[in-house]
């Protein structure tokens, strides 16, 4: 470790001096005059050498470098290969289920409106599978941190 007397000190660490000195007051170790005169040493004090001196003399020493933080634990890393996000098949809108509904009984009641919910059920479709069709390129992670991955039978796009 290194000396003392180059390690520089914290507020805290005079802060624990003054308390050992205040102590050592209480307990009639050190008189007013000597008190005094040290813990105005402690204040002025700069480095770990310097408030060390200050209380040699007396059983209790102070904690210095207690405002350190201690040894990082070490970092643990998961187990496994990062994270994947499956690509090609993607959940349905809520909405389909609820329009194939709509028309399968407009067409049982034989209503004239089953052709126009055919066609706008139709173009939902498609807007719904070419949304499907932009990807991301690159062989890095995207904005989320996954990396694509294509599912089985999943040959879209494929060179």
């Amino acid at each position: 470790m290194a000396n003392d007397h180059m390690i520089r000190a914290s507020d805290r660490d005079r802060e624990a001096v003054v308390a050992v000195l205040r102590d050592a007051y209480t307990a009639g170790r050190l008189n007013a005059e000597e008190f005094d005169e040290r813990t105005t040493a402690a204040y002025g004090g700069r480095t770990w050498g310097e408030l060390r001196t200050l209380t040699e003399d007396l059983p209790e020493q102070p904690a210095l470098g207690a405002d350190l933080p201690a040894a990082l634990p070490p970092t643990v890393t998961p187990a496994g290969p990062p994270r994947e996000r499956r690509v090609g098949r993607r959940p349905v809108a809520p909405i389909l289920p609820i329009f194939a509904m709509w028309f399968l009984i407009t067409v049982a009641a034989h209503s004239p409106a089953a052709a126009p919910v055919a066609v706008i059920g139709l173009v939902m479709l498609m807007i719904f599978l070419s949304s499907g069709r932009r990807r991301r390129h690159g062989g890095g992670p995207g904005r989320d941190g996954y990396r694509e991955v294509r599912g089985p039978g999943d040959n879209r796009d494929a060179p």
